[in-house]
């Protein structure tokens, strides 16, 4: 008999794509019977003792991780030592990557600062929002989308996250959980 866990979920998102991808996740973990807590990091996160397992997510903003979510892991270093844990990164520098690499090493970067490693880490591609920039900032987006043979078009918004790799992250996550007999017939 398999015996669910409570998870916490806290995310970062500027402009919404972490907060979907969190969103998926949350979704997955509750069809498969678990108990999940999705929090906004920026309206604060309970500490992980109330939890069988912490998922951290958070979007790439100028190279680095959302400062709050690097301050949760300080804060709450030793507790989640003790649990199951997972980070995912959200960037546009993992569009179209193997969500297993580490584009630009911002995982290893992070994990390396913070002296703390968790159970299973990836990478998935972000979006450019466009329609939702000031007008600066979707020209500074659109030089740099261009630098990485992204879209330019201005016009729409662009979504670059591969959902079945979320949804494989969160199946790897339950295997990890003690669920490996239903997540290999997945």
């Amino acid at each position: 008999m398999l015996v669910m866990s409570r998870i916490l979920i806290i995310y970062a998102s500027h402009y919404g794509q972490t907060a979907t991808i969190a969103g998926r996740i949350r979704d997955r973990l509750v069809d498969r019977g678990h108990d999940v807590d999705l929090v906004n990091v920026e309206v604060g996160a309970p500490p992980p003792d109330r939890y069988d397992a912490v998922m951290l997510g958070s979007r790439v903003e100028f190279s680095h991780h959302a400062k709050q979510i690097a301050q949760y892991v300080r804060t709450h270093g030793e507790g989640l030592r003790r649990i199951p844990t997972a980070f995912f990164s959200v960037s546009m520098s993992a569009a179209g990557k193997d969500p297993t690499s580490d584009p630009n090493r911002y995982l290893a970067t992070t994990f390396a600062d913070l002296a703390w490693t968790p159970t299973v880490s990836t990478a998935f591609g972000g979006a450019l929002q466009y329609r939702r920039y000031n007008w600066i900032l979707r020209a500074v987006l659109k030089a740099i989308s261009k630098r990485g043979g992204h879209s330019t078009d201005t016009a729409k918004n662009h979504v670059y996250t591969d959902f079945a790799a979320v949804s494989d992250f969160a199946d790897r996550f339950a295997w990890h959980l003690g669920e490996r007999e239903s997540v290999a017939h997945v």
